[in-house]
């Protein structure tokens, strides 16, 4: 056997790495992207690159400010593309580069690089482009009044707000045959529509079928831990079902809860936004708490749908509550160094020495 060389390949992940993570996720965003090509939406495809050009701009000045080597071009990349989605293809393209260069460039100064960053880089570029030109976002597609309806989703594809798929109705009438009948429901025309393709000028919106899909593939793969996202669509998903109307004066347990979790980005959000590194907590229970308030937090924020930058709110607001929930863990994990550890260690040292 030749021993002249050294190899690293005994040793494997327990977790799949910083650098694996990011290319899964860089590739299940380009097919965001590819999606964009094929439905002709190409005023989104050129914000898109925009945001991607400014994202590896801001990582290249920063680490030549810096004079440093390390270069998180991946995470640049991953970064850009999540911006590109959400800004709305009515955003000027000038103006999106430079919202998202400056964001980053100064995010990274401000809040820290990468894994040591507190605040989620791009849902702060989400908000600062919504203060500069809220005019290029959608507002709420539905009414106070649309919300005393058991079926709100029904007025917004009446009123075009959700265009029909040519398979729509095909579709959701074998589903009401097959699947729908086995629980004694019917599904009317149109969610099949928000599945696929919601029309919306943001892309991130749009494709909830393909998120899904990513979703699960993330999941399964332990890119993306199930505790945050499970609990967060529970608690949010259980908040607009039961006071969702009520809100509006209406019944409670009337919410569309579709409708919440298939427009506003409430799936592109939760699966690429609300756990980015370093804006989570480390343990289990402290994940388990930050999944709960977030799910509360989007509901206050967020609505019961069709929101256009609640989550990117919801997200800096639970950044800001994951700083305290991080504290509280870190003073577990020292009361068990000092508590537990240290009297081990000192008894080893006593034992040795005797």
């Amino acid at each position: 056997m030749n021993k002249n060389s050294i190899s690293l390949h005994p040793f494997t992940y327990i977790v799949p790495s910083v650098g694996f993570s990011a290319f899964f996720m860089c590739a299940l965003l380009m097919v965001q992207l590819l999606m964009l090509f094929l439905t002709g939406s190409f005023q989104s495809v050129i914000i898109f690159f925009a945001a991607v050009c400014a994202s590896l701009c801001a990582e290249g000045i920063y680490h030549f400010l810096r004079k440093s080597f390390f270069e998180s071009w991946i995470i640049a990349l991953v970064q850009g593309a999540m911006a590109g989605l959400l800004l709305p293809s009515s955003y000027p393209v000038a103006g999106a580069f430079f919202v998202v260069l400056c964001t980053f460039l100064l995010g990274k100064y401000a809040f820290g690089g990468f894994s040591r960053s507190w605040i989620n880089p791009v849902a702060l570029c989400v908000v600062v482009a919504y203060f500069l030109n809220s005019s290029a976002f959608p507002g709420f597609l539905i009414s106070r009044q649309d919300l005393l309806s058991r079926n709100p989703a029904h007025f917004l594809i009446q009123s075009g707000s959700v265009p029909l798929v040519h398979a729509d109705h095909s579709v959701t009438a074998f589903l009401n045959r097959t699947v729908f009948k086995i629980f004694g429901i019917v599904i009317p025309d149109g969610y099949v529509s928000l599945f696929w393709d919601t029309g919306s000028v943001i892309p991130a919106f749009r494709f909830n079928l393909i998120t899904l899909l990513s979703s699960i593939l993330l999941v399964s793969l332990g890119i993306v831990e199930a505790v945050v996202p499970l609990l967060f669509v529970a608690v949010y998903l259980s908040l607009v079902h039961v006071f969702g109307p009520a809100l509006a004066g209406g019944a409670f347990f009337q919410g569309d809860m579709l409708l919440a979790l298939l427009t506003g980005g409430t799936l592109f959000g939760t699966l690429f936004l609300l756990q980015w590194y370093g804006t989570t907590p480390a343990t289990r229970w402290g994940k388990a708490v930050y999944g709960i308030i977030a799910g509360i937090a989007a509901f206050f924020v967020m609505g019961a749908g069709t929101s256009p930058v609640g989550y990117a709110y919801c997200v800096l607001l639970m950044n800001l509550f994951c700083t305290m929930i991080q504290t509280l863990e870190d003073r577990q994990v020292r009361r068990r160094v000092e508590g537990v550890l240290l009297p081990r260690l000192r008894l080893l040292q006593e034992v040795e020495n005797a």
